[in-house]
């Protein structure tokens, strides 16, 4: 069997190497022949670092990487100065330090190209490192996780609030410089309005739900089926399931994030690949960066659990996200922890609405476990007792014993998580039932 990339995110590695690469580099021609600036916003741990890796290497003509990939004969092959930034590799504790690092990552991309790079502003030495690689071609420009500092500085709205405007000085230079730009990808897991940080930017095309390419990250069906066929027999053999059966509870776990009108779904890679490895099914994803701001956020806005069982949200509302006014319902979907469920079409108000759920068991259960820490002080050990308990109690049809042993779980919580609020109460009957 073919190795999985776990973690992963150097395409020249994967291919090297012998790794499963599943080819999505029929969308990367289109980006490359149909337009020039582009936004992805996608959940943590989807492939965008990946996909930014592919993409550099096309720019950097290395065709052979390509041997048997849609994209191998179907461009010309030429050789492009590539300036990368990946925010996440910065080192920084304060705006004035992301400052700093900046100007240090463009440059030593300068020395790589034997250019000296100047300006004491990150904006400036962008500008000049542009300008001084375009005589050997075209710059194409790709930023991994542009929002990073201001993402990593929650909830401490002040810090994002300095980060955003840093960033939205610094990314405001790339129009300025189109003549001497060949491509722009920009990737990240918030999706900002364009007054907030790309108001100079006004040439972005956004594809984060355009219909064409809801797939460009994740695994299809056809795709998981296809590239995963040895690992999925291999492991319904150890599981002693059928591959259908295995698929099906494969589905139920890890498929499910719908990203736009098109009703495509695909399967988180990250929980795949660890599920193909360890061969259990666990939260993978969910495990590698849990959404506590999130959980408090939603308690301390007295938000109703239940109210996630039928939420319905316009495409303008998922799009907005504000430092100073974050909204739980665009937080919760750009993070991964909602999806699409259905699309309705409203024809008087000429509007989509899009009907949101969680996107699987993975995301669900995991949401729940927390949901119980936060609003009821219940560790793990402890609650999973409770629950069995009323879950028992449910399947005998002893409503009495239930409603009694529901009480003593609402007496038990600390005084300090209760809160005088309706929803409250709400929210915690319907945790205990959900789980």
């Amino acid at each position: 069997m073919k190795k999985l990339p776990i973690g992963i995110q150097d395409f020249p590695h994967i291919r090297q190497e012998g790794y499963i690469y599943v080819d999505k580099t029929s969308y990367l021609y289109r980006l490359i022949t149909e337009g020039k600036v582009y936004f992805l916003s996608r959940p943590r741990r989807f492939g965008k670092s990946l996909l930014v890796s592919t993409l550099e290497q096309i720019f950097r003509g290395n065709q052979a990487l390509f041997e048997g990939l849609y994209i191998h004969d179907k461009i010309e092959w030429k050789e492009h100065p590539v300036i990368k930034l990946d925010m996440t590799q910065m080192a920084y504790r304060r705006p004035e330090e992301l400052e700093t690092a900046l100007v240090e990552c463009l440059q030593a991309i300068g020395r790589e190209y034997g250019v000296a790079i100047n300006g004491r502003l990150p904006k400036d030495a962008f500008a000049n490192l542009v300008t001084a690689l375009s005589p050997r071609g075209k710059v194409a420009l790709l930023i991994d996780e542009y929002d990073k500092p201001i993402i990593g500085a929650l909830p401490d709205t002040v810090a994002c609030a300095a980060y955003r405007d840093l960033l939205k000085d610094f990314y405001g230079v790339i129009k300025g410089l189109d003549a001497h730009l060949k491509f722009v990808f920009l990737t990240g897991v918030s999706k900002f309005s364009r007054t907030s940080i790309f108001s100079d930017l006004n040439n972005l095309y956004d594809l984060t739900m355009d219909r064409e390419f809801s797939a460009v990250l994740g695994y299809t069906q056809v795709e998981l089926e296809s590239y995963f066929a040895e690992h999925i027999d291999a492991v319904s053999t150890e599981m002693d399931v059928t591959p259908v059966a295995l698929k099906e509870k494969m589905e139920h776990w890890y498929n499910g994030y719908r990203f736009s009108i098109q009703d495509e779904r695909v399967y988180n890679p990250f929980s795949m690949l660890s599920f193909f490895r360890q061969r259990e099914f666990r939260n993978y994803w969910f495990a590698t960066g849990t959404p506590t701001f999130l959980i408090k956020l939603m308690r301390e806005r007295n938000f109703d659990l239940s109210d996630l069982e039928h939420l319905v949200a316009r495409e303008s509302t998922l799009g907005k996200y504000e430092v100073e006014k974050m909204q739980l319902i665009p937080l919760l979907f750009q993070t991964g922890y909602l999806t699409i469920d259905a699309v309705e079409r409203d024809e008087e108000a000429e509007e989509v609405l899009y009907h949101l759920r969680y996107p699987n068991r993975e995301v669900e259960r995991s949401m729940l476990d927390y949901f119980v820490a936060e609003y009821m002080g219940v560790e793990n050990g402890d609650q999973e007792l409770r629950l069995r308990e009323l879950r028992a109690l449910l399947k005998s049809g002893s409503v009495a014993e239930f409603l009694e042993a529901v009480q003593g779980i609402l007496a038990g919580i600390p005084h300090t998580l209760v809160l005088a609020h309706e929803n409250y109460y709400s929210s915690i009957i319907y945790t205990i039932l959900k789980m």
